[in-house]
């Protein structure tokens, strides 16, 4: 049961749904959470984010947003464009999520004093960021799963960016590296962020995450990493 039903107040406006018994641990203490916003994609509209950035800084002590702009290069590199062009798109297209973002967080009430808002780029120089990262790297050479599933979503995202080419294996591995870039924030945002804790989210449920969570993958998160699925809540039926 929900804490707020339990003090009798209204339902929250989204559901949570972590993955294991674990991560329903790391979504109790509610210490620190990651949210990830997707450049490209409809759902991260300026009114949903205000009230779940609303709800978020309600619920945990700490709120931290990525907006992956160097990592979103990657998938423009694999739909054709040449690094600079990659860049420049993958610079425009991030800019303006990341400022639909802090309209958001403004209008909700604006982020405390130890919450942030942050380009990956912003991060690529955090040590266990980068240590993550050459893990990550390293994994996806042992382990197959990992890599067809990094190769199966990489691939989707072309195909829901319009790409209707072959997905030759140069191609999707180029694709590949934008999910690569986030895998460290499923592994170690607690120590990335300098946390105790701290939760992963998506609004789907996203098959490398589980992966991850599921121990089905020789990349384990620790006891202190969790990862939810976090959605607006279904609206309540009329009475008949």
């Amino acid at each position: 049961m929900d804490r707020n039903e339990k003090a009798g107040h209204r339902p929250a406006p989204f559901t949570v749904e972590p993955f294991t018994e674990t991560c329903q641990t790391v979504w109790q203490q509610r210490q620190h959470v990651v949210f990830g916003v997707s450049p490209g994609n409809s759902y991260f509209r300026t009114e949903l984010m205000a009230e779940l950035l609303r709800w978020l800084c309600a619920e945990f002590a700490r709120v931290d947003v990525v907006v992956p702009n160097s990592a979103l290069a990657h998938t423009f590199r694999a739909l054709g464009y040449d690094d600079r062009r990659a860049e420049k798109k993958a610079r425009g297209e991030t800019n303006v999520l990341r400022n639909r973002v802090a309209r958001a967080w403004e209008s909700s009430g604006g982020p405390r004093k130890d919450d942030g808002l942050h380009r990956m780029s912003d991060l690529a120089d955090n040590a266990v960021y980068r240590e993550r990262l050459a893990e990550c790297e390293q994994a996806l050479e042992a382990d197959d799963l990992l890599w067809e599933t990094c190769a199966e979503m990489s691939g989707a995202v072309l195909l829901g960016r319009g790409y209707d080419g072959p997905l030759t294996p140069d191609r999707v591995e180029r694709a590949m590296r934008y999910l690569i870039a986030e895998l460290p924030f499923f592994l170690a945002s607690a120590d990335v962020f300098g946390a105790p804790s701290s939760l992963n989210f998506y609004h789907q449920r996203l098959p490398l995450a589980e992966l991850v969570f599921a121990g089905k993958s020789v990349l384990q998160a620790p006891p202190w990493q969790g990862y939810a699925t976090i959605r607006p809540a279904a609206p309540a039926a009329d009475p008949a």
